[in-house]
């Protein structure tokens, strides 16, 4: 985790950026938009000319993600938003603080490929966006919102393959994982709260954010540098290693592979992907809640991400 010293660097960095001259959107790359705002929340829309939507996106991701840290103290996070709770400890707190976590990482994620996406769109950027070989998706926050639950990406073998074969992986961890007892049993609506941050928040979390920044702005950007599919997944898929914590990162590895393959499949369309990320983490959040309930223990984990 980021020192309080390097987070009030950032802090100063954005609020600087946003009392800068706005720029014409013509003497801003996609992505220099796009990288600036992974780096510095707020900035991708400061130099598209809106610094006042880049002071609420900064605002809002750095309130609720560190607004979280501090919130759940007893919990130990991760910057995947994944926390570990001591055992016979509430934790409600924890829940919460890990649910803002999320909200501000994700949200950080989408803002930095929505920033990208309209940068991209000006028609001033027309001859440049010719020499991407990857097209840019153009959904709206709605259609990857609703993206897991339409049938044409639920019904390609890009989904239900994966999504199939997830499943058959987690059932055989849950049958096999050793049991070891535990004394804190959570109250009904901390239950609920897990259920609620493991069924909906981190699934949705995770396909919102994750698969439009690493696939569709990472890795389009990389296949314009290295004119490679190859290196272009690979390039996302260590980006996208690095932010999971070391036990899920051969998961991770695995994951970002073949979601790169996915959207290159799809000439760019990201919504089979997030259909397919949505399923697996919503599939293993139902795995971990019902392992939790079994061993009575509160080990609150962030899933497949």
């Amino acid at each position: 985790m980021m020192g309080a010293r390097r987070q009030l660097v950032l802090v100063l960095l954005c609020l600087a950026s946003l009392g800068a001259e706005p720029l014409a959107w013509a003497e801003v790359s996609p992505a220099a938009v796009g990288w600036g705002n992974l780096v510095v929340p707020g900035l991708g829309a400061t130099l598209r000319g809106e610094p006042m939507r880049g002071l609420m996106e900064s605002s809002l991701t750095i309130g609720s993600y560190y607004g979280g840290t501090f919130y759940a103290k007893e919990g130990a996070f991760t910057i995947d938003g994944s926390v570990l709770v001591p055992s016979g400890r509430n934790i409600t707190k924890p829940l919460l603080g890990q649910f803002l976590q999320e909200f501000g990482l994700k949200f950080h994620m989408w803002n930095t490929f929505y920033n990208y996406q309209q940068a991209s769109l000006d028609p001033m950027q027309v001859e440049h966006q010719k020499h991407y070989e990857q097209p840019l998706y153009k959904g709206d926050w709605k259609d990857v919102l609703f993206a897991p639950f339409k049938w044409k990406n639920i019904s390609t073998p890009w989904t239900y393959i994966p999504v199939a074969l997830g499943t058959i992986y987690l059932l055989y961890g849950y049958n096999t994982a050793p049991v070891v007892q535990q004394g804190h049993r959570a109250k009904l609506g901390e239950e609920g709260l897990y259920d609620f941050t493991q069924g909906i928040g981190v699934p949705l979390g995770s396909s919102f954010g994750e698969e439009v920044l690493f696939r569709g702005f990472v890795q389009r950007e990389a296949r314009l540098y290295t004119g490679s599919v190859p290196l272009s997944i690979l390039w996302e898929t260590a980006m996208f290693m690095a932010i999971h914590p070391p036990d899920k990162r051969p998961v991770a590895l695995l994951g970002g592979v073949f979601f790169g393959l996915a959207v290159n499949h799809f000439d760019g369309d990201l919504e089979p992907g997030i259909a397919s990320h949505f399923w697996i983490d919503f599939i293993s959040g139902f795995f971990e809640r019902e392992f939790s309930r079994r061993v009575s223990a509160w080990r609150i984990a962030a899933g497949m991400n």
